[in-house]
């Protein structure tokens, strides 16, 4: 049989992740993924309701939530393992991977907006997920009892 532990590169944190003796890992990787989807697609609704009522564009509650959880997703497993192995690259080029899928999805995931909108939008959501999402997760995951 073989040993996956021994792997490097790009499958080895998930390598580690999945060879280990509990589930302890992806429990709180889940619980996680859940609590900053929740806290994030409120705080991004309230911004976006705030926003839309200057516009004019309706907001579904909904796809903020699919949003926010979308971009958790590719935020722990799309950037958060594969980025660190382009360490040849700049590293604001993290920051600016994620602008621009801030912006993508937002016009992907909420068509009736104006590009110029979702960029605005995009940039704010981006910006508050940097600094004031993680410091209410933290918050919020302290509050359970785990």
């Amino acid at each position: 049989m073989a040993d996956i532990s021994s792997i490097g590169g790009l499958l080895g944190s998930f390598a580690g992740m999945a060879t280990s003796n509990s589930a302890s890992g992806w429990i709180g990787l889940g619980i996680s993924m859940i609590v900053s989807t929740i806290v994030g697609g409120i705080v991004l609704l309230v911004v976006m309701e705030i926003l839309s009522k200057g516009w004019g564009e309706s907001i579904s509650a909904g796809r903020v939530f699919t949003f926010m959880l979308i971009i958790n997703v590719i935020n722990t497993f799309a950037i958060g393992y594969i980025l660190p192995f382009f360490s040849f690259i700049p590293y604001v080029s993290y920051y600016v991977v994620s602008l621009l899928i801030w912006i993508a999805l937002m016009k992907l995931f909420f068509s009736g907006m104006k590009m110029m909108h979702a960029a605005i939008t995009g940039i704010i959501g981006f910006a508050l997920s940097m600094v004031l999402l993680p410091a209410l997760v933290g918050i919020v995951m302290g509050m359970l009892p785990i």
